[in-house]
């Protein structure tokens, strides 16, 4: 059953009895024959005649909202697909290097698209199967101590030397790096680049996050105690940069480059905690220089830390992470089908059907037996470079919604489920049934595992295993799996959804007369999240504030016109709303999704404020990615 049927069923209901008590007001006698009267229908036959009438109404209207996606979603399927696929389980998982031999001295690399895999569930037969979004390389090293101070460090020397004329270091943070198993730190090659990952509460680590980004004016790097008369290494430029954040680190699907902020936006809503990375760079020649098992970290800030200072530890801190997606290609089939159906319901694993969903479907190929020859169907909603090379067989794809029942999981789950059940149409190039018989169909496919990962109980350090033998104890999720939820393009919000995917600046901070500011860009915003979720409205409400004006920057030393005209996109928060949150994540998502909106011929600037702090951060300008006709 569809899962908006029920808001259907109710809406008719409330306006059929609405107009019978109207009626019955209006015209006593017929109202008091029926048992209706302005105020309640005391005939219980007329009450379930209204309800039957009600029912076979509010399957119309749905039958009529449902022939809009048959043009919008194909068009959505060809340009942003992340938008009318269902959305898969994600998770945040962490490697922890054993001590002793097996390590490499230049790390092990595990590359983006290494196969996690959780272990068969009691009375089952599946395990879960999730890819990585970022490179992985597996050092024997782990973060022994971290100390947070709100003052400039004592036992540096000259600290003017490491920052800037025009800013003063009043905080740093301590990172303290050991090995494993003892081997020298020099030991160590290729280590350049150190992501991490802040692993501790929400709260605290979206607050860390603002933080190292818009504070960190460089770091320090020694021996520990030897920051006092050793020698010691600074990196001044870019000290401290974002991970994970490029269009080929994404968690979701790829799409084109210049939708990429609308897929941070997407993921952000999906799953806030993926923004979490940052990464220390230029550390090579400093840790060259380290001849004992202890590198010590200094982050130098302009900033205080404030509170934060008595809540870090070590435990915030986690190397070897990366972001993972219950996403995986599979070649399906052959399925057997029933050729004079119109549309057929795929089911990828017939033994395990509630164990597996379609997401996406890359290619299809059908034979009339077992042991015809197969061939190839095309996408009929594609674009392909000239429909005359192609033949006549095509395929068209068509989800819908259903919400499964509460004891239907046979792992007795007892928790709801909207799953996506995906129907495939065969057909010529005119649209029409195709006439040639097809008994078999073989795809290749992504598959997700529904609603199967959010049953693995995690203990953060022996959850899931990689396709291949590593130096490791164990693999933990120390973010264990979101839900699974349905595509975002249903019913009204597909069209809106498309809408916002070639809007310009102006939108952002349109308002209606009456509105506060920024209900432009807070109603782009609503569209990707469901009604169901009230702390992603809260957070989407903070946003008091949109406004975009035309300024005059300097973009950039290296362009050869380094001064040039940008769209400024003003942010203002209210934290109070935020439940504790900073919205500088949200912001971030924000600041590549403006780009969309300002053509390429332009730049945007994004400054983030809060009604509490003031200004927080200001972006360096980005060229936009919006067409020109």
């Amino acid at each position: 059953m569809d899962p908006r049927f029920l808001e259907q069923y109710l809406e008719q209901l409330r306006y059929i009895e609405a107009g019978a008590h109207e009626f019955g007001k209006d015209h006593l006698k017929i109202g008091r024959r029926l048992g209706i009267n302005e105020n309640e229908i005391a005939d219980p036959f007329v009450q379930r005649l209204l309800q039957s009438f009600a029912f076979v109404m509010a399957r119309g209207a749905q039958r009529i909202e449902d022939a809009f996606p048959a043009f919008i979603q194909p068009l959505l399927a060809v340009t942003y697909p992340n938008y009318v696929t269902p959305i898969p389980s994600m998770a945040i998982a962490r490697a922890f290097p054993k001590d002793g031999d097996g390590h490499r001295h230049d790390g092990l690399l595990l590359p983006r698209g290494t196969v996690f895999s959780s272990s068969v569930f009691e009375d089952g037969q599946t395990a879960c199967e999730f890819r990585s979004s970022q490179d992985v390389r597996i050092f024997p090293l782990d973060i022994a101590r971290v100390r947070a101070i709100n003052a400039p460090p004592p036992d540096i020397p000259m600290l003017y030397r490491y920052a800037p004329a025009d800013q003063a270091v009043v905080g740093a943070l301590r990172i303290t790096l050991h090995t494993v198993n003892g081997m020298p730190i020099s030991g160590l090659s290729g280590l350049d680049r150190l992501p991490v990952y802040l692993a501790g509460d929400q709260t605290t680590a979206s607050h860390l996050f603002e933080l190292l980004h818009t504070a960190s004016i460089s770091t320090v790097i020694a021996a520990p105690g030897a920051f006092a008369n050793g020698r010691l290494h600074c990196v001044t430029r870019d000290a401290v940069v974002h991970e994970g954040l490029e269009p080929e680190q994404s968690l979701l699907p790829r799409v084109p480059d210049r939708f990429h902020g609308h897929n941070l936006l997407h993921e952000w809503f999906c799953f806030p905690a993926r923004f979490g990375f940052f990464t220390l760079t230029g550390l090579g020649k400093a840790l060259a220089s380290i001849h004992g098992p202890e590198a010590e970290i200094v982050i130098l800030l302009d900033r205080p830390l404030g509170a934060l200072a008595e809540r870090i530890s070590a435990a915030d801190f986690a190397l070897h992470c990366t972001p993972l997606v219950n996403l995986f290609a599979r070649t399906v089939g052959p399925l057997k089908i029933d050729s004079a159906a119109r549309e057929h319901v795929l089911t990828p694993v017939p033994d395990a059907p509630r164990d597996y969903e379609v997401h996406s479907v890359q290619a299809v190929r059908g034979q009339a037996g077992r042991d015809s020859p197969p061939v190839a169907f095309h996408d009929y909603h594609a674009a392909y470079r000239d429909d005359r090379l192609r033949d006549a067989r095509y395929y068209a794809l068509r989800r819908v919604l259903n919400q499964t029942d509460y004891d239907e999981r046979q792992y007795k789950t007892r928790r709801p489920f909207t799953e996506t059940r995906t129907l495939l149409a065969l057909m010529d190039k005119e649209g029409q049934p195709l006439a040639e018989v097809t008994g078999y169909l073989t795809l290749d496919a992504w598959l997700t595992n529904r609603d199967l990962p959010c049953l693995i109980a995690c203990n953060g350090h022996h959850d899931v295993a990689a396709d291949r033998t590593l130096p490791v104890t164990g693999i933990g999720l120390i973010r264990a799996p979101t839900a699974p939820k349905p595509a975002m393009a249903i019913g009204k919000r597909a069209w809106e959804l498309y809408g916002q995917l070639n809007l310009s600046y102006h939108t952002l901070n349109t308002s209606s007369p009456g509105e506060t500011s920024g209900e432009g860009l807070r109603r782009l915003l609503r569209l990707y999240f469901n009604d169901d979720s009230p702390t992603q409205r809260r957070q989407v409400d903070a946003l008091v504030g949109a406004h975009t004006q035309p300024v005059a920057c300097l973009l950039s030393p290296e362009l050869d016109q380094p001064y040039g005209r940008a769209i400024e996109c003003a942010l203002t928060f209210d934290e109070t709303r935020m439940d504790g949150v900073s919205p500088y994540a949200l912001a971030l998502a924000l600041e590549r999704y403006v780009a969309r909106h300002v053509s390429t011929h332009s730049y945007t600037t994004t400054a983030l404020s809060s009604v509490q702090r003031g200004l927080v951060t200001q972006w360096q300008p980005r060229m936009g990615t919006r067409g020109i006709a």
